[in-house]
């Protein structure tokens, strides 16, 4: 019934990953919203804010579970869906600051043309970057056990 924890450090990426994808579509969903409710406003700033905080752990969990096949062929499959990640959390960070500074001047950008603009965009990195990650589940069986023969 517990043979699950041996393989936690394998599965953490997948357990993990689900909470920034969710946490920065919500927010993107209540920005544009919040242009005609404003009271979504606060909440899209924490949900942004807590999916900067779970973005890079998916990352590094991520880097964790691409290990096994880093000398493989399937590292090749695996590398445009890590480093559209890794790009996008930088961003996403980087994004996360901006709003922060401008909130603390008294002058949030959260419902400005600019910041729509880009969590649309921010909604279709997640669409990529879930997809390509999908991919590497449903179409390479990396991280499957039972059908991969790296995994135990």
């Amino acid at each position: 019934m517990f043979e699950f924890l041996s393989t936690i450090p394998q599965d953490l990426h997948p357990m993990i990953v689900h909470f920034p994808i969710v946490l920065f579509m919500l927010s993107f969903i209540f920005a544009l919203a919040s242009r005609f409710l404003p009271k979504l406003q606060d909440s899209e700033w924490l949900l942004l804010v807590l999916g900067a905080i779970t973005a890079p752990l998916a990352v590094i969990t991520g880097l964790g579970a691409h290990l096994p096949y880093e000398e493989t062929a399937l590292a090749a499959v695996i590398e445009p869906h890590q480093f559209s990640a890794i790009l996008g959390t930088l961003v996403m960070v980087g994004v996360t600051i901006w709003r922060y500074t401008s909130r603390r001047k008294g002058k949030d950008i959260g419902r400005s043309p600019a910041y729509l603009v880009f969590a649309v965009l921010g909604i279709l990195w997640i669409v990529i970057v879930g997809g390509t990650g999908g991919q590497l589940v449903y179409t390479h069986a990396i991280n499957v056990r039972g059908v991969n023969p790296l995994l135990p």
